[in-house]
């Protein structure tokens, strides 16, 4: 009788132990995502929703290329430079494009790349992203305006 409980006792804990729940999120990266390929920087512009100046950034004049993987490189006249770029999906307060603010979900990208001979450094943190065919808009908001940057595809 005892070693019938015992194997009852040993077959239940088995099959409790091998039916326990494991979650695993897989994450597919195609080469179809949206900031895949070359961009230049359009425009970039500072305000609200009143109202919008241009700025000049200094990067205008590169060029942008996000690869799958996550790393990114930008090359213009003077410097060439690599490192990774990050989009994250996160809730919380931030601000579109057109100054609008929201409350929700949405998408951050963020875009860290160096020159280990220049010592020259691009950091980009963007709270908001949106894709559009061949161009996204990003916007960071610096405390007391939105600063809104417009990427095309090169």
């Amino acid at each position: 009788m005892k070693s019938i409980l015992r194997l009852t006792t040993i077959s239940f804990l088995s099959v409790f132990f091998l039916s326990s729940c494991v979650k695993e999120v897989t994450v597919a990266v195609t080469p179809d995502a949206p900031i895949t390929g070359s961009w230049v920087l359009n425009a970039a512009a500072e305000g609200d929703s009143h109202g919008w100046s241009s700025f000049y950034t200094g990067l205008e004049n590169g060029v942008f290329t996000m690869y799958n993987n996550g790393s990114v490189t930008y090359s213009d006249a003077d410097v060439s430079m690599s490192g990774q770029w990050y989009i994250t999906t996160t809730a919380g307060a931030y601000f579109d494009e057109y100054g609008s603010y929201y409350n929700g979900t949405h998408q951050q990208l963020q875009l860290h790349l160096s020159d280990p001979y220049t010592h020259s450094s691009i950091d980009l943190n963007f709270d908001n992203v949106n894709f559009y065919n061949g161009s996204f808009a990003a916007t960071y908001f610096n405390g007391s305006l939105i600063e809104r940057y417009s990427f095309i595809r090169y």
